[in-house]
């Protein structure tokens, strides 16, 4: 499943860079000797190559946030479900006391599982209905009424860790991952529009050549959607944060 924006994107930067590329062979045809003589040449490579310069840090720059957001998202995900275990360990170390704030926090993994990664044709829980399920939780963890001194270290450390959970679970809401304005992704695909023109312009026209410009082309709008799904990782796509830990979480929680 890939984000129907990012791969309109892609689209419009593979249909600009190629487009380009055509456009600049086929120019060369009609424009006068002096144009392309080999002072002409000299000076748009040279020019060119400032424009390829700036777009490859740009897109530097943009790989780098998109991996510091996937990392950022897998890390929550995963310090999610280690404090799932954990509370739901100190739940049962409690004892039959906390059996329903055992099962208020099944059912709230579960929610928070199918919110985050939702299966195909399958309507995933309202971000309202999950949180209405962790406070039921913490409701379930106030309630107990411990009768001695380890009791009441289970019941601190069951609301701290609760604690993190709510932390953690807004931490994934404020976290959606990296967004580019819409205006910056259409200046870098004039960049490379500009970029492979230069290039068509002294290029001869044959089939090789032509071939070249498509798969380089298919390569660069490849990479863009690569960069775009992997700022948004919590997102259905080719790159998505692995719902791993959470199933592990669902399989533990779930022990009687």
């Amino acid at each position: 499943m890939v984000d129907s924006s990012s791969l309109l994107i892609s689209v419009m930067a593979l249909v600009a860079m190629f487009g380009g590329g055509m456009i600049g062979v086929f120019a060369a045809r009609i424009l006068p000797g002096h144009h392309l003589s080999a002072a002409s040449a000299s000076a748009v490579k040279l020019l060119a190559a400032v424009v390829v310069s700036l777009t490859s840090l740009v897109l530097a720059l943009m790989l780098s946030s998109a991996n510091n957001s996937f990392a950022a998202n897998a890390g929550i995900v995963k310090k999610l479900s280690s404090d799932l275990i954990h509370l739901d360990h100190l739940l049962r170390t409690y004892g039959p006391e906390a059996n329903e704030a055992r099962a208020n926090l099944r059912a709230y993994t579960t929610r928070k599982n199918d919110e985050l990664f939702p299966v195909s044709n399958v309507p995933a829980p309202t971000d309202r209905e999950t949180s209405d399920r962790l406070d039921r939780v913490l409701d379930a963890v106030l309630s107990l009424a411990p009768a001695d001194r380890r009791h009441t270290a289970l019941v601190e450390q069951a609301l701290a860790i609760t604690s993190s959970i709510y932390a953690e679970r807004w931490l994934l809401w404020e976290n959606p991952g990296t967004t580019v304005p819409p205006q910056f992704l259409l200046l870098l695909i004039f960049w490379l529009f500009l970029i492979f023109v230069s290039f068509g312009i002294f290029a001869p026209a044959n089939l090789t050549v032509i071939a070249s410009f498509f798969l380089c082309s298919l390569a660069v709008a490849g990479a863009i959607l690569m960069i775009l799904d992997l700022g948004d990782p919590m997102h259905p796509g080719w790159v998505q944060v692995s719902s791993e830990p959470m199933r592990r979480a669902m399989i533990e929680i779930g022990r009687p």
